[in-house]
């Protein structure tokens, strides 16, 4: 059974995961007809890579900070819902920046040991601006980084300013990279990208799906996390509200995202995954519990009609 299955933590489970998730970034990029050419074919071997390697990162966040129980349900509803957004998938840059979020996230989360304080907030930092170069609205989740200091350390006021250290390095950084390949700065204007309130790309047949799967699963899932909120011991709660932070900057910066092609949606996948996981795990009945795993794995095939 499904359910008996993802509830246990084993290398074939990974592995079954990733074969899917592998099946999916082949489909989106047959569905987007990539050339065959050496550049194209590289870049897509790197995004699969970007892609597929985030859910092990994923996984530790949600084992080690006591998220979920040691399964990987975490992870294949992290596959099932990123399967449903094919113009992500295929957006090198999306997928980027989201490894570096999860990795900032691995860094803050971290903070609760009370060791090496000021090196995590500040690689957190870093990968944020890392993130922000490759989507630039993804500087909202240093949000998270300030409310990380706010829970676990906010009695030293030097840990204030390090978030602004860490993006400013990562600025940095960039301008050395395009002064040494490009001959040029990277100017703050560049860097700054434009922003929209408009949803009418939302509405187009190939993209009304997908944002209607997501949408609906953001609402039930997000009330779920929402009860159980209230039941959870008051040691644990900061981690949570840190998930549910996470899931509402993502919805920030879909509202204000330019393009709105879908791809922007992927930020939402990591801790939607987290909340679904809360709700695939409470106790109700096996053969909900199966008919529920078996939608989410199918649910991506329903996007080739489109």
């Amino acid at each position: 059974m499904l359910s008996s299955f993802f509830s246990k933590s084993k290398p074939i489970n990974y592995i079954v995961i990733a074969l899917y998730m592998t099946v999916f970034f082949g489909i989106a990029y047959y569905k987007k007809g990539l050339e065959i050419k050496s550049t194209p074919i590289l870049l897509a071997t790197v995004g699969l890579f970007l892609y597929v390697l985030p859910m092990l990162a994923l996984n530790l966040v949600a084992q080690k900070n006591n998220l979920t129980n040691k399964g990987t349900f975490t992870i294949l509803l992290y596959a099932c819902l990123s399967a449903v957004l094919p113009n992500s998938l295929t957006s090198f840059y999306i997928l980027a920046s989201n490894v570096f979020v999860l990795l900032a996230l691995q860094n803050i989360l971290h903070l609760r040991n009370e060791k090496q304080s000021k090196a995590k907030i500040f690689n957190a930092s870093f990968y944020i601006g890392l993130a922000s170069l490759a989507y630039f609205w993804s500087i909202g989740f240093i949000i998270l980084v300030f409310l990380g200091i706010l829970y676990f350390c906010s009695k030293d006021y030097r840990n204030w300013i390090i978030p602004v250290v860490g993006i400013s390095v990562a600025f940095l950084f960039a301008n050395c990279f395009t002064l040494l390949v490009y001959d040029s700065f990277f100017a703050f204007t560049d860097y700054i990208d434009s922003f929209s309130f408009s949803f009418h790309s939302y509405l187009r047949k190939e993209q009304l799906f997908s944002v209607g799967v997501l949408s609906i699963c953001t609402i039930f899932f997000f009330s779920i996390y929402l009860i159980k909120f209230g039941r959870k011991a008051v040691n644990t709660k900061p981690i949570l509200r840190l998930v549910i932070v996470y899931l509402l900057v993502a919805v920030g910066i879909i509202v204000v995202s330019p393009s709105k092609d879908t791809s922007e949606l992927f930020f939402i996948v990591a801790p939607l995954a987290l909340m679904s996981t809360a709700y695939l795990e409470m106790d109700y009945r096996q053969f909900a519990k199966e008919v529920n795993l078996w939608v989410f794995i199918l649910m991506p095939f329903i996007i080739l009609l489109f």
